[in-house]
């Protein structure tokens, strides 16, 4: 049996300037996170959140940039989330060690990839998807195809098989 983990990027893997304009699989966003002290019952909590997305990248301090990148063999996930009644993007954060805040560090439009980052327990966060974006990705979905998930055949009774009596 094999074990399959999702290996989620670091912080490391953005050290190089991200694009500044969008091409037909990647669109630069700036990212401004919150975060919330909340009390739940007698204990205090801290909740993390999007404050801001925006569709372009902008150099103030507080907003972080990356980059949406589309890729082939997640057209399905992408034809889901934009069919679902509100589409989203999803950002992988990392906590720092120096003073405990989160760092986006991924983001995607895909549920499937952002499923498989919460399974290893990592910090996902979401977003409503700008009507542009969604936008561009029908339009990347247009271009390339739809991926047609077709999943597990039902086997055929008949001759050769169980029936079952």
């Amino acid at each position: 049996m094999t074990s399959s983990t999702t290996t989620a990027p670091s912080a490391d893997d953005n050290d190089q300037q991200p694009p500044t304009t969008k091409s037909g699989t990647s669109w630069p966003v700036s990212i401004r996170l919150n975060k919330e002290n909340v009390q739940s019952g007698r204990w205090e909590t801290v909740r993390w959140s999007i404050a801001d997305l925006r569709p372009r990248p902008l150099t103030a301090d507080d907003y972080h940039i990356l980059t949406i990148k589309l890729h082939l063999d997640q057209r399905t996930a992408y034809r889901f989330n934009l069919n679902s009644q509100a589409p989203c993007l999803f950002v992988l954060c990392h906590e720092s060690d120096v003073n405990n805040q989160l760092i986006p560090v991924h983001i995607s439009a895909s549920q499937d990839e952002a499923s498989s980052y919460m399974d290893g327990e990592h910090h996902v966060l979401s977003a409503e998807m700008p009507v542009a974006i969604c936008c561009w990705i029908e339009a990347y979905l247009s271009r390339e195809g739809e991926l047609i998930d077709s999943g597990r055949k039902k086997k055929k009774s008949g001759k050769g098989r169980s029936s079952g009596n």
